[in-house]
């Protein structure tokens, strides 16, 4: 994956880290677990940046170029 990609992933997961921080701040009104929320959607993100969650046939083909 290029890094023109991978920034481009960075930058659309802030948006659910701010809904879903926002929606758990009203909920529970605890810093803790907004802070649980975006840590969960970092390494969600990060792994789809490293290529986790690629299909075997998506990783192969885009070697092959």
């Amino acid at each position: 994956m290029d890094l023109f990609r991978k920034i481009g992933i960075g930058v659309v997961s802030i948006i659910p880290a701010f809904v879903l921080g926002g929606l758990v701040w009203h909920w529970f009104g605890s810093w803790l677990s907004v802070l649980g929320v975006v840590v969960m959607v970092g390494i969600f993100s990060g792994s789809v940046m490293s290529g986790k969650f690629s299909s075997k046939e998506q990783h192969v083909s885009s070697q092959e170029h």
